[in-house]
């Protein structure tokens, strides 16, 4: 029998997100198809209604977002694609990391090196392995300008500690790269309360790009919804909109009905900020029940 990958080139692609297990929330549902009816189509990089959405989710999270820096697209991989090609140059991602993000760079035919994670953690490099390996690929001609890390970590299931976080920005920084946040599991966290959340944009605001997918714990998978926070800087707002011009010419447009379903999500109606923190806590227990 063929494999499954036959016939669809050389890039390798990740496994699925997987299914949390969970019917759709009956609200999130009502909202989606009440939308279903509208004849408009979103604009690339979201409609106003969803990025001032995103901005209030921000917000509460102690991290000033201007709608006119934020951006969305149907899913993160749309969203690190248009990152990693308008940022330029080589891609740096710790050691283990996501099964999707390494693909994005393929892609675009961008070298990407992989530097160790600390013992504490994954989701970052360690900062001295990072310098060491940005010498070494400058040397051997190549360049580096992309760090791709996360906050809550997926696939080592961890949490980066903020002195941790600390010394990886301060390393990124040392050598001029741009930093990608991906922030999609900051909201899963077993235990917030002994493992809180601190990201690099707020250690490094000037460099960091946040990244976060709904469909990590807000929208179903079947629902792909991605937002990205830029640096509030010229820089800042040149990326954006090169980012911008990225996603149209793909045409990755939100679909108007889930457009909708990540709006209503952002804004953390009661009935989803339920539903999220017993999926959280049943998957915690089950880990739990794993590592037992």
């Amino acid at each position: 029998m063929e494999s499954a990958l036959e016939g669809r080139g050389p890039l390798r692609y990740g496994p699925p997100v997987p299914e949390p297990g969970l019917p759709v929330v009956p609200e999130l549902a009502a909202v989606l198809a009440r939308a279903a009816e509208r004849p408009h189509a979103e604009p690339p990089g979201g409609g106003p209604a969803l990025l001032a959405a995103a901005q209030g989710y921000w917000a509460r999270r102690g991290l000033a977002a201007d709608p006119a820096l934020l951006a969305a697209a149907p899913g993160a991989p749309a969203l690190l694609l248009a990152l990693t090609a308008a940022v330029g140059g080589d891609v740096l991602l710790p050691r283990p990391c996501p099964a999707w993000w390494a693909p994005q760079a393929r892609l675009l035919g961008r070298p990407t090196f992989s530097v160790p994670s600390p013992a504490a953690c994954g989701g970052v490099p360690d900062p001295y392995a990072l310098l060491e390996t940005v010498r070494r690929v400058r040397a051997e001609g190549g360049d580096p300008r992309l760090l791709v890390l996360a906050v809550a970590d997926d696939p080592t299931g961890t949490v980066v500690p903020p002195e941790v976080m600390s010394r990886a920005v301060e390393a990124a920084a040392a050598e001029g790269l741009h930093v990608v946040s991906d922030e999609t599991w900051r909201d899963t966290v077993h235990r917030p309360q002994e493992n809180p959340v601190v990201g690099p944009a707020e250690m490094l605001p000037e460099q960091v790009t946040v990244l976060s997918d709904l469909s990590g714990g807000w929208l179903p998978p079947g629902w792909p919804a991605a937002v990205a926070r830029f640096p509030d800087t010229a820089a800042g707002a040149q990326l954006r909109a090169r980012c911008l011009d990225i996603l149209t010419a793909l045409d990755a447009a939100l679909p108007t009905p889930v457009a909708a379903a990540a709006t209503h999500a952002l804004g953390e109606p009661r009935a989803l900020t339920a539903r999220l923190a017993h999926a959280v806590a049943l998957h915690g227990r089950l880990a739990g029940a794993l590592y037992e």
